[in-house]
């Protein structure tokens, strides 16, 4: 986090500056046109972004306001993320499933064939999960070895993909789609830390991976607290372009209740997921929504679009991991912890959008948020509580496709009020029928994509405007996960 106003440029400043280094991204016409230009202030690039022209770098602070001042570059702050985490507690009740109405078609085997991008902590080893169901991408996080030191990410991984194998007594505990192959894209160490630029990196690989690993869905239990509006912000850009390729982002809201969602749920495109309270039934009539679960309005649309079970649910345990050894309370056994927040949500609506994707192939990313929203039930407050099997025979409508300005001018891909699909020819058939494969966008349509468009300023990127973000998994407790905040 950049924490020192950005300086004011000196008139025709072309030789390096000088200053401590800060963490920096940096975007331009291309690739290239960001490295050159990191390299005229004195700075060394970490790692480049393809999904959003740009790199990572580290710049001396004063050739920060050189960057700035330049043409169609454009400088963030390339955030540090760290978390914090409190109490567990062992007893559980798994309603997660029962709770989403899976249908009677649900089965062990529900969501094969689809690949469901997860980018977060890794995935530690566990019988629930393994090749070829699992897939691992290089590591982002810089430890080289792929595999989950902290302990969120094989939460999530088992409340989207795991196969109840590992169980030992009579409850064997699944996830949404137990047939589904599970993508772990690392960006996190043991303690949880992470930065913007690792993330983009990671949704970057995910996008360039598409057809190989047939990924229909990307999960982002994460969350970044920014005032800054989707349309000036890297990670919901980054977001969109995976969505706009034909990636349903399924993205937490934060655990900030009333103050606000964080990003990228905040964007109108993803599928933005908050938490309900089942009460320990599969019934929807008792449900609520905690109090900490991220709810806000904004112009023109509000978040979140849909709320699923995220109170003491029940997934895989990584032994050894942080998150293990600091809480030994949240064991339920050798196989299986617990733990709650928006984070385990948005796990189970990846694995949601999974069973959709197995019936419905062809679907684009708007057809899956609107079927999702079609078949909601609401629940005390308001809130739109999936409904799998209702969602799986929803009939399409109209106002499925999403007509949002999109970041970044339309990424530069001619996008205005809308993605791809919605230049198409829309009909009355249902959502099963192939609506949109020709005119997919693939990878390699973003390898060389350029964000021309508005400017970030110095101003916009203050450290009012980047504060704290956090894993959205907000407790590990026999009441909810207490805040795990990323600074």
């Amino acid at each position: 986090m950049l924490t020192a106003p950005l300086l004011a440029a000196a008139p025709g400043a072309h030789a390096a500056a000088t200053g401590a280094p800060r963490a920096v991204i940096v975007q331009a016409a291309s690739v290239d046109a960001a490295i050159r230009s990191v390299a005229a202030v004195g700075g060394t690039v970490d790692e480049t972004l393809t999904i959003i022209s740009g790199v990572s770098a580290r710049v001396p602070a004063a050739g920060i306001a050189v960057l700035t001042a330049m043409p169609a570059v454009h400088v963030t702050p390339d955030a540090v993320l760290h978390p914090t985490s409190n109490s567990f507690d062992a007893s559980a009740i798994d309603t997660q499933i029962a709770a989403i109405d899976p249908g009677a078609s649900w089965s062990k085997s529900t969501g094969s064939g689809v690949g469901v991008a997860l980018v977060d902590t890794g995935v530690a080893n566990t019988t629930d999960l393994h090749a070829p169901r699992l897939v691992r991408s290089p590591d982002f996080s810089g430890e080289g070895d792929d595999i989950d030191h902290f302990g969120h990410g094989t939460f999530m991984a088992g409340l989207i993909a795991g196969d109840g194998a590992g169980g030992s007594g009579p409850v064997r505990h699944y996830g949404i789609a137990p047939g589904a192959t599970l993508v772990s894209v690392k960006v996190a160490n043991a303690d949880g830390n992470s930065s913007v630029s690792r993330v983009i990196a990671g949704i970057g690989w995910v996008v360039s991976h598409r057809d190989e690993y047939n990924i229909g869905v990307l999960n982002l239990s994460f969350g970044l607290s920014t005032h800054l509006p989707y349309l000036a912000n890297p990670l919901d850009a980054a977001s969109e372009a995976a969505w706009a390729s034909g990636i349903t982002v399924v993205a937490a809201t934060g655990n900030n209740g009333a103050d606000g969602v964080t990003s990228p749920g905040d964007d109108p495109y993803v599928i933005s997921v908050g938490s309900s309270n089942t009460a320990g039934t599969a019934s929807t009539s008792d449900d609520t929504v905690p109090a900490w679960s991220g709810t806000e309005s904004f112009r023109g649309f509000a978040k979140p679009d849909v709320v699923a079970p995220g109170v003491s649910l029940v997934s895989l345990r990584a032994p050894g991991s942080t998150v293990d050894v600091q809480h030994p309370e949240g064991r339920v056994d050798a196989t299986y912890f617990r733990g709650t927040g928006t984070s385990m949500s948005t796990a189970v609506v990846s694995g949601a959008v999974a069973a959709l994707l197995e019936h419905h192939g062809n679907a684009t990313p708007d057809d899956v948020k609107g079927a999702l929203l079609s078949g909601a039930t609401t629940i005390a407050g308001g809130a739109n509580a999936i409904d799998l099997a209702a969602a799986d025979t929803a009939v399409a409508g109209r106002d499925w496709w999403q007509r949002f300005p999109v970041a970044f001018d339309g990424l530069d891909r001619g996008l205005h009020l809308g993605m791809p699909w919605t230049a198409s020819r829309w009909t009355n058939e249902t959502w099963t029928a192939s609506r949109w494969t020709a005119s997919r966008w693939t990878a390699s349509r973003w390898t060389a994509s350029r964000w021309t468009a508005s400017r970030w300023t110095a101003e916009d990127w203050s450290a009012s405007r980047w504060t704290a973000s956090r894993w959205t998994a907000s407790r590990w407790t026999a009441e909810a996960w207490t805040s795990q905040t990323w600074s």
